[in-house]
């Protein structure tokens, strides 16, 4: 299943980029597959980690898609990773920040492994781009983007403070914005 994850969320992430930068998409992906399997065996959350952005990103992918391509519990969990683009910046990270701490616990893991893998982004860039790194984003003030990854690791504190990459997104959080 994993496999077939990787080769689905290639192709429908074919042609995006990490923003601001020319490295493929689905690069990605497979980060978070990766820090996944740091926290589980289950075959299911890894291919959830690996779709978790295919609902919000790529066109044609829906829940229903997933649920037939894989099963309705891998859509399930992608389906609670996904942001609705059609709300603002601030109306959805604060979502965000309000219901992460109460997923499933294999959602947490999933939105924990995004965010690490976006902030070892950040702590990649920042050193060689500066401050014009926040320009990449919809939202380009830094301190609001502190805000949201400090809101994320509050949530997740209680449940994950004893994992390893909850240790290192907190780490790069502090690296990055205190």
């Amino acid at each position: 299943m994993i496999d077939r994850a990787i080769e689905f969320a290639t192709k429908a992430h074919e042609g995006q980029f990490r923003k601001g930068t020319r490295r493929p998409y689905i690069v990605h992906p497979i980060e978070v597959k990766e820090i996944v399997s740091t926290m589980t065996r289950d075959e299911e959350v890894i291919s959830a980690a690996v779709l978790h952005d295919t609902i919000e990103d790529c066109k044609g992918v829906t829940r229903e898609v997933l649920a037939l391509e894989f099963s309705p519990r891998v859509a399930a969990m992608v389906a609670g990773e996904s942001e609705d683009k059609s709300r603002t910046w601030m109306e959805r990270k604060t979502a965000t920040i309000q219901s992460i701490g109460n997923a499933p616990r294999e959602v947490q893991m999933i939105g924990l492994a995004d965010k690490l893998s976006n902030m070892r982004d950040i702590d990649r860039d920042y050193p060689k781009v500066g401050e014009e790194l926040w320009n990449r984003f919809r939202m380009k003030d830094k301190k609001m983007i502190g805000w949201y990854y400090k809101g994320v690791r509050d949530a997740l504190a209680k449940d994950f403070q004893k994992e390893p990459v909850f240790q290192e997104y907190c780490r790069l959080i502090r690296k990055n914005f205190d």
